[in-house]
């Protein structure tokens, strides 16, 4: 390095300066800090990527609200309802079901004790939650304190579980509760990551679980989940919402080891659930659950691993023998091959099912409970709330009882409750669905927790000696009426005609049993009927007229008496009480369209199809109501976006076809009908509207396939039966004819124009006698009804001619041109 120098003036010599400064190098970044910096800078760029992308979404309005509960008003008040759209992020907008609609004030009035119901579709009140537990629960507070206002509040959603109940619960902790009631456990395995999902990865680490769905909160998440979704096969994507169905490929043994990871995130999920309930403030019921035992077989069973050779065929021949001598009624010798077979493997589910039946017979109840619950828990189709999973409830709520967290041993009460303490049909429509006796005795066993977590709430207006309610008490106040039990007992039956109960061993018994039950409510839509149940849903509107529950169940009856005004009445004030309803508006739509207020209805349907885009039945009205005010290409362009969330709801594609049709766009009608006659869908009404228009047109053929569909369905309907009959007879097919319009007398026995066809078809195979009784009959109940007349005459002609010429001129009387009359007469007067 040179040195700098300046001259000395003093004496001229030169002298060397002092070094300058030099600028100093930075000392190098090393070990942990350089980790530390390549780090963040590798995190850093992503997350503020994300972060940017995550603005821009929200900017521009993509994706949709996760929270379950979101803000509204009413009235001027703000409110909390249901996010229609919350199962998005657990099952895709295809698959979600919606949660039940209602809307509480977000500042929880003084006088008001809210609580809130949490769970699975059991708790939901599936198949009709309006006599679910949330609603039972409600009316037996409300009759046992008379000066107490109670506020239930049912956010549980069908096929939903534990790692789904735990972001219901946070979200609801920013409501104001007094007392939140859990009632979980049937789909931890079939639910989301359970282990025999088919929603997702199976069991995967629960942390991995909870930070899936923090990522699937966002917007950026949620157009990854949509792109993914995208790549997924169209098959997959079209296959929509199957029930139970869905999971017949996920069998899960009890020894799986995935099961030991189902136990343990249900565990945890119910201990947050309960923690985050006691944060917010709320006293906290947690029950066990209660399945049928006695009269739900297995519906799957399996051996274990390595299960063959000779142990197999060993098996299967005691097996065997054990269940032909069970079918003959040898019960003892049937027990002894069957306990031959369990020495052997006692882990099939069916087997250890016929040991309690066998065990029910010989009198040894203790013996058969214990093989009934084993053919639950090792039942591959997991389905139902096992052991474990109900010890586990126990041991979470009896361990926190200082912190004002109670069980509710539902499964224990209810087993009390039961000849041989074996729940069964007493209590249950299937599997674990809750018949009103079933939701009673639940809300009885909830209720004694909720009143020990209220306490003074209820002050001196508590009676502890007071009864309880009774069952017909509460069915009263709910407007429940053989109406309402029908209807319930409609919204389960399709299911036994679906896998996995045609799978079930005793399927033929079961189903002898639902149609018996449909058979003896079947009344209860003829005019007495309706009658009754709108007096009973009118006395319990009275109490409350505002009661949103009692005015949708008044829809319906009034639609089916004919006030279509008054259905339009209830149905408006429905969603005035609870605005997001997309049902509600649905329904508001429908009964419009009835009345052919087009305008209107097409205003009701828009705000269904906003409150949920996949409200697919109301898409497709407001289709049909644009076309009905000739607004064609929004009718198209409407018929278009149902069909492409679902391809295959031949309604739509009837529909589509026939505006075209009308439009003189003949080919492409006919490729719609075509599409329609190949894709049906399963919903009864459907199928009789597409029936009878392949009837009218001729293709018969068709049409007698929609009606034995429709009829699967809803075999106690028996306008149905007759369309059929006449179909059949049609066809020429007089013995499927005549049984079909005999089902339809049994069922309806004033059913004139039942008779009249029941004399149809008894004519045409030469029964004359029998149809010439059967034309009385008709006439009786109908006087005006001509066919029967007409029938009548033509039948008396060769055994009371002066009678069938009375009968021919009274229908000339009544129609002056009917040609056959006229034959009639001219040839009875000419002798």
């Amino acid at each position: 390095m040179k040195k700098s120098k300046r001259k000395n003036h003093a004496n001229g010599t030169q002298q060397e300066s002092p070094i300058a400064p030099a600028s100093v190098a930075p000392s190098p970044v090393r070990g942990w800090k350089l980790w530390s910096f390549r780090l963040l800078a590798i995190l850093g760029v992503p997350v503020v990527f994300l972060c940017v992308a995550e603005l821009v979404l929200r900017v521009v309005g993509y994706g949709h609200p996760t929270s379950f509960l979101l803000s509204a008003s009413r009235d001027g008040e703000k409110t909390f309802v249901p996010n229609n759209q919350f199962g998005w992020r657990f099952f895709g907008p295809e698959m979600a079901r919606l949660p039940h609609p209602f809307s509480i004030a977000q500042t929880k009035p003084h006088d008001t004790i809210r609580i809130f119901v949490m769970g699975e579709s059991a708790a939901k009140g599936d198949p009709d939650p309006n006599f679910g537990l949330s609603r039972m629960l409600e009316a037996m507070l409300s009759l046992r304190h008379p000066g107490v206002r109670f506020e239930v509040v049912n956010t549980a959603m069908t096929a939903i579980n534990s790692h789904v109940i735990l972001p219901i619960a946070r979200d609801c902790a920013a409501a104001p509760a007094d007392v939140w009631v859990i009632y979980m456990g049937n789909n931890e395995v079939v639910g989301p990551f359970g282990a025999g999902t088919v929603f997702g990865p199976q069991t995967p680490p629960l942390p991995l679980i909870r930070s899936t769905l923090a990522l699937k909160a966002t917007r950026t998440g949620q157009l990854l989940a949509s792109a993914i979704q995208s790549a997924q096969p169209s098959a997959e994507k079209e296959s929509g919402w199957r029930g139970m169905e869905m999971f017949l490929e996920q069998q899960v043994r009890a020894d799986d080891a995935r099961m030991r990871g189902v136990y343990d995130h249900f565990e945890k999920n119910l201990a947050d659930i309960v923690r985050v309930g006691r944060a917010s403030g709320a006293g906290i019921v947690v029950s066990t659950v209660a399945v049928n035992l006695k009269d739900c077989a297995p519906f799957a069973s399996s051996h274990p691993g390595g299960f063959s050779g000779n142990a197999l065929t060993n098996w299967n021949a005691a097996y065997q023998n054990g269940i032909q001598a069970q079918a003959a009624g040898r019960v003892e010798e049937a027990a002894r091959n069957f306990a031959a077979a369990a020495t052997l493997d006692d882990t099939f589910a069916e087997l250890r099912f016929r040991q309690g039946q066998c065990a029910l017979v010989l009198n040894q109840p203790d013996e058969a409970r214990k093989h009934f619950q084993a053919a639950r828990d090792f039942d591959t189709l997991r389905f139902r709330c096992d052991t474990r999973i109900n010890e586990l409830t126990r041991q979470i709520a009896t361990a926190h009882q200082s912190e004002r967290i109670l069980l509710a041993d539902a499964e224990r009460v209810f087993a009390e409750q039961s000849a041989s303490q074996l729940p069964g049909e007493n209590f249950f429509y299937e599997h674990v669905h809750l018949t009103l006796e079933g939701n009673w005795l639940l809300a009885r066993t909830v209720g004694e927790r909720v009143e020990s977590l209220l306490g003074d709430r209820l002050g001196k207006r508590a009676d502890a000696t007071k009864d309880w309610p009774s069952l017909k008490d509460c069915a009263m106040r709910l407007g429940w009426s053989d109406w309402s039990h029908l209807l319930a007992w409609k919204g389960v039956f399709p299911r036994f005609n679906r896998p996995p109960f045609i799978g079930q061993f005793d399927h033929e018994s079961q189903m002898m049993r639902v149609q018996g039950r449909l058979s003896k409510l079947a009344t209860a839509t003829q005019p007495a009927g309706i009658s009754n149940a709108l007096f009973v849903c009118d006395k319990a509107l009275a109490i409350d007229p505002d009661d949103w529950a009692l005015l949708r169940q008044s829809i319906a009856i009034k639609k089916a008496a004919g006030d279509l005004g008054g259905a339009a009445t209830a149905a408006q004030r429905a969603v005035e009480l609870i605005p997001n309803d997309a049902e509600g508006w649905a329904e508001l739509g429908a009964v419009l369209v009835r009345q052919r207020k087009f305008a209107d209805a097409s205003a009701a349907l828009e705000r269904a199809v906003e409150s949920n885009p996949q409200e697919i039945a109301a898409r497709e009205m407001l289709a049909q109501t644009f076309a009905a005010l000739d607004e064609h290409e929004r009718a198209l362009s409407e018929f278009s976006r149902v069909l492409e969330l679902k391809p295959q709801l031949g309604l739509a594609w009837l529909h589509r076809g026939q505006l075209l049709e009308r439009m003189g766009r003949k080919a492409e009608a006919a490729e719609c009908f075509e599409k329609a006659r190949s894709n049906p869908g399963l919903n009864p009404d459907g199928l009789v509207e597409l029936a009878t228009f392949f009837q009218q047109r001729g293709s018969s053929e068709a049409a007698a396939e929609f009606y034995v569909a429709a009829l699967a369905s809803d075999p106690s309907n028996a306008k149905l039966h007759v369309g059929a009959g006449q179909n059949f007879a049609a066809l020429k097919r007089l013995a499927e004819a005549e049984k079909h319009s005999a089902e339809a007398i049994r069922l309806q026995p004033d059913f004139a124009e039942a008779r009249l066809l029941h004399g149809l078809v008894l004519g045409r195979q030469g029964t004359i006698g029998g149809a010439t009784e059967q034309f009385r009959q008709a006439l009786r109940l109908k006087p005006e009804l001509l066919d029967a007349r007409l029938n009548l005459g033509v039948a008396l002609v060769g055994q009371n001619p002066t009678e069938a010429l009375a009968m021919f001129e009274e229908v000339l009387r009544q129609n002056p041109t009917n040609a056959t009359a006229l034959r009639y007469v001219e040839k009875l007067r000419a002798r």
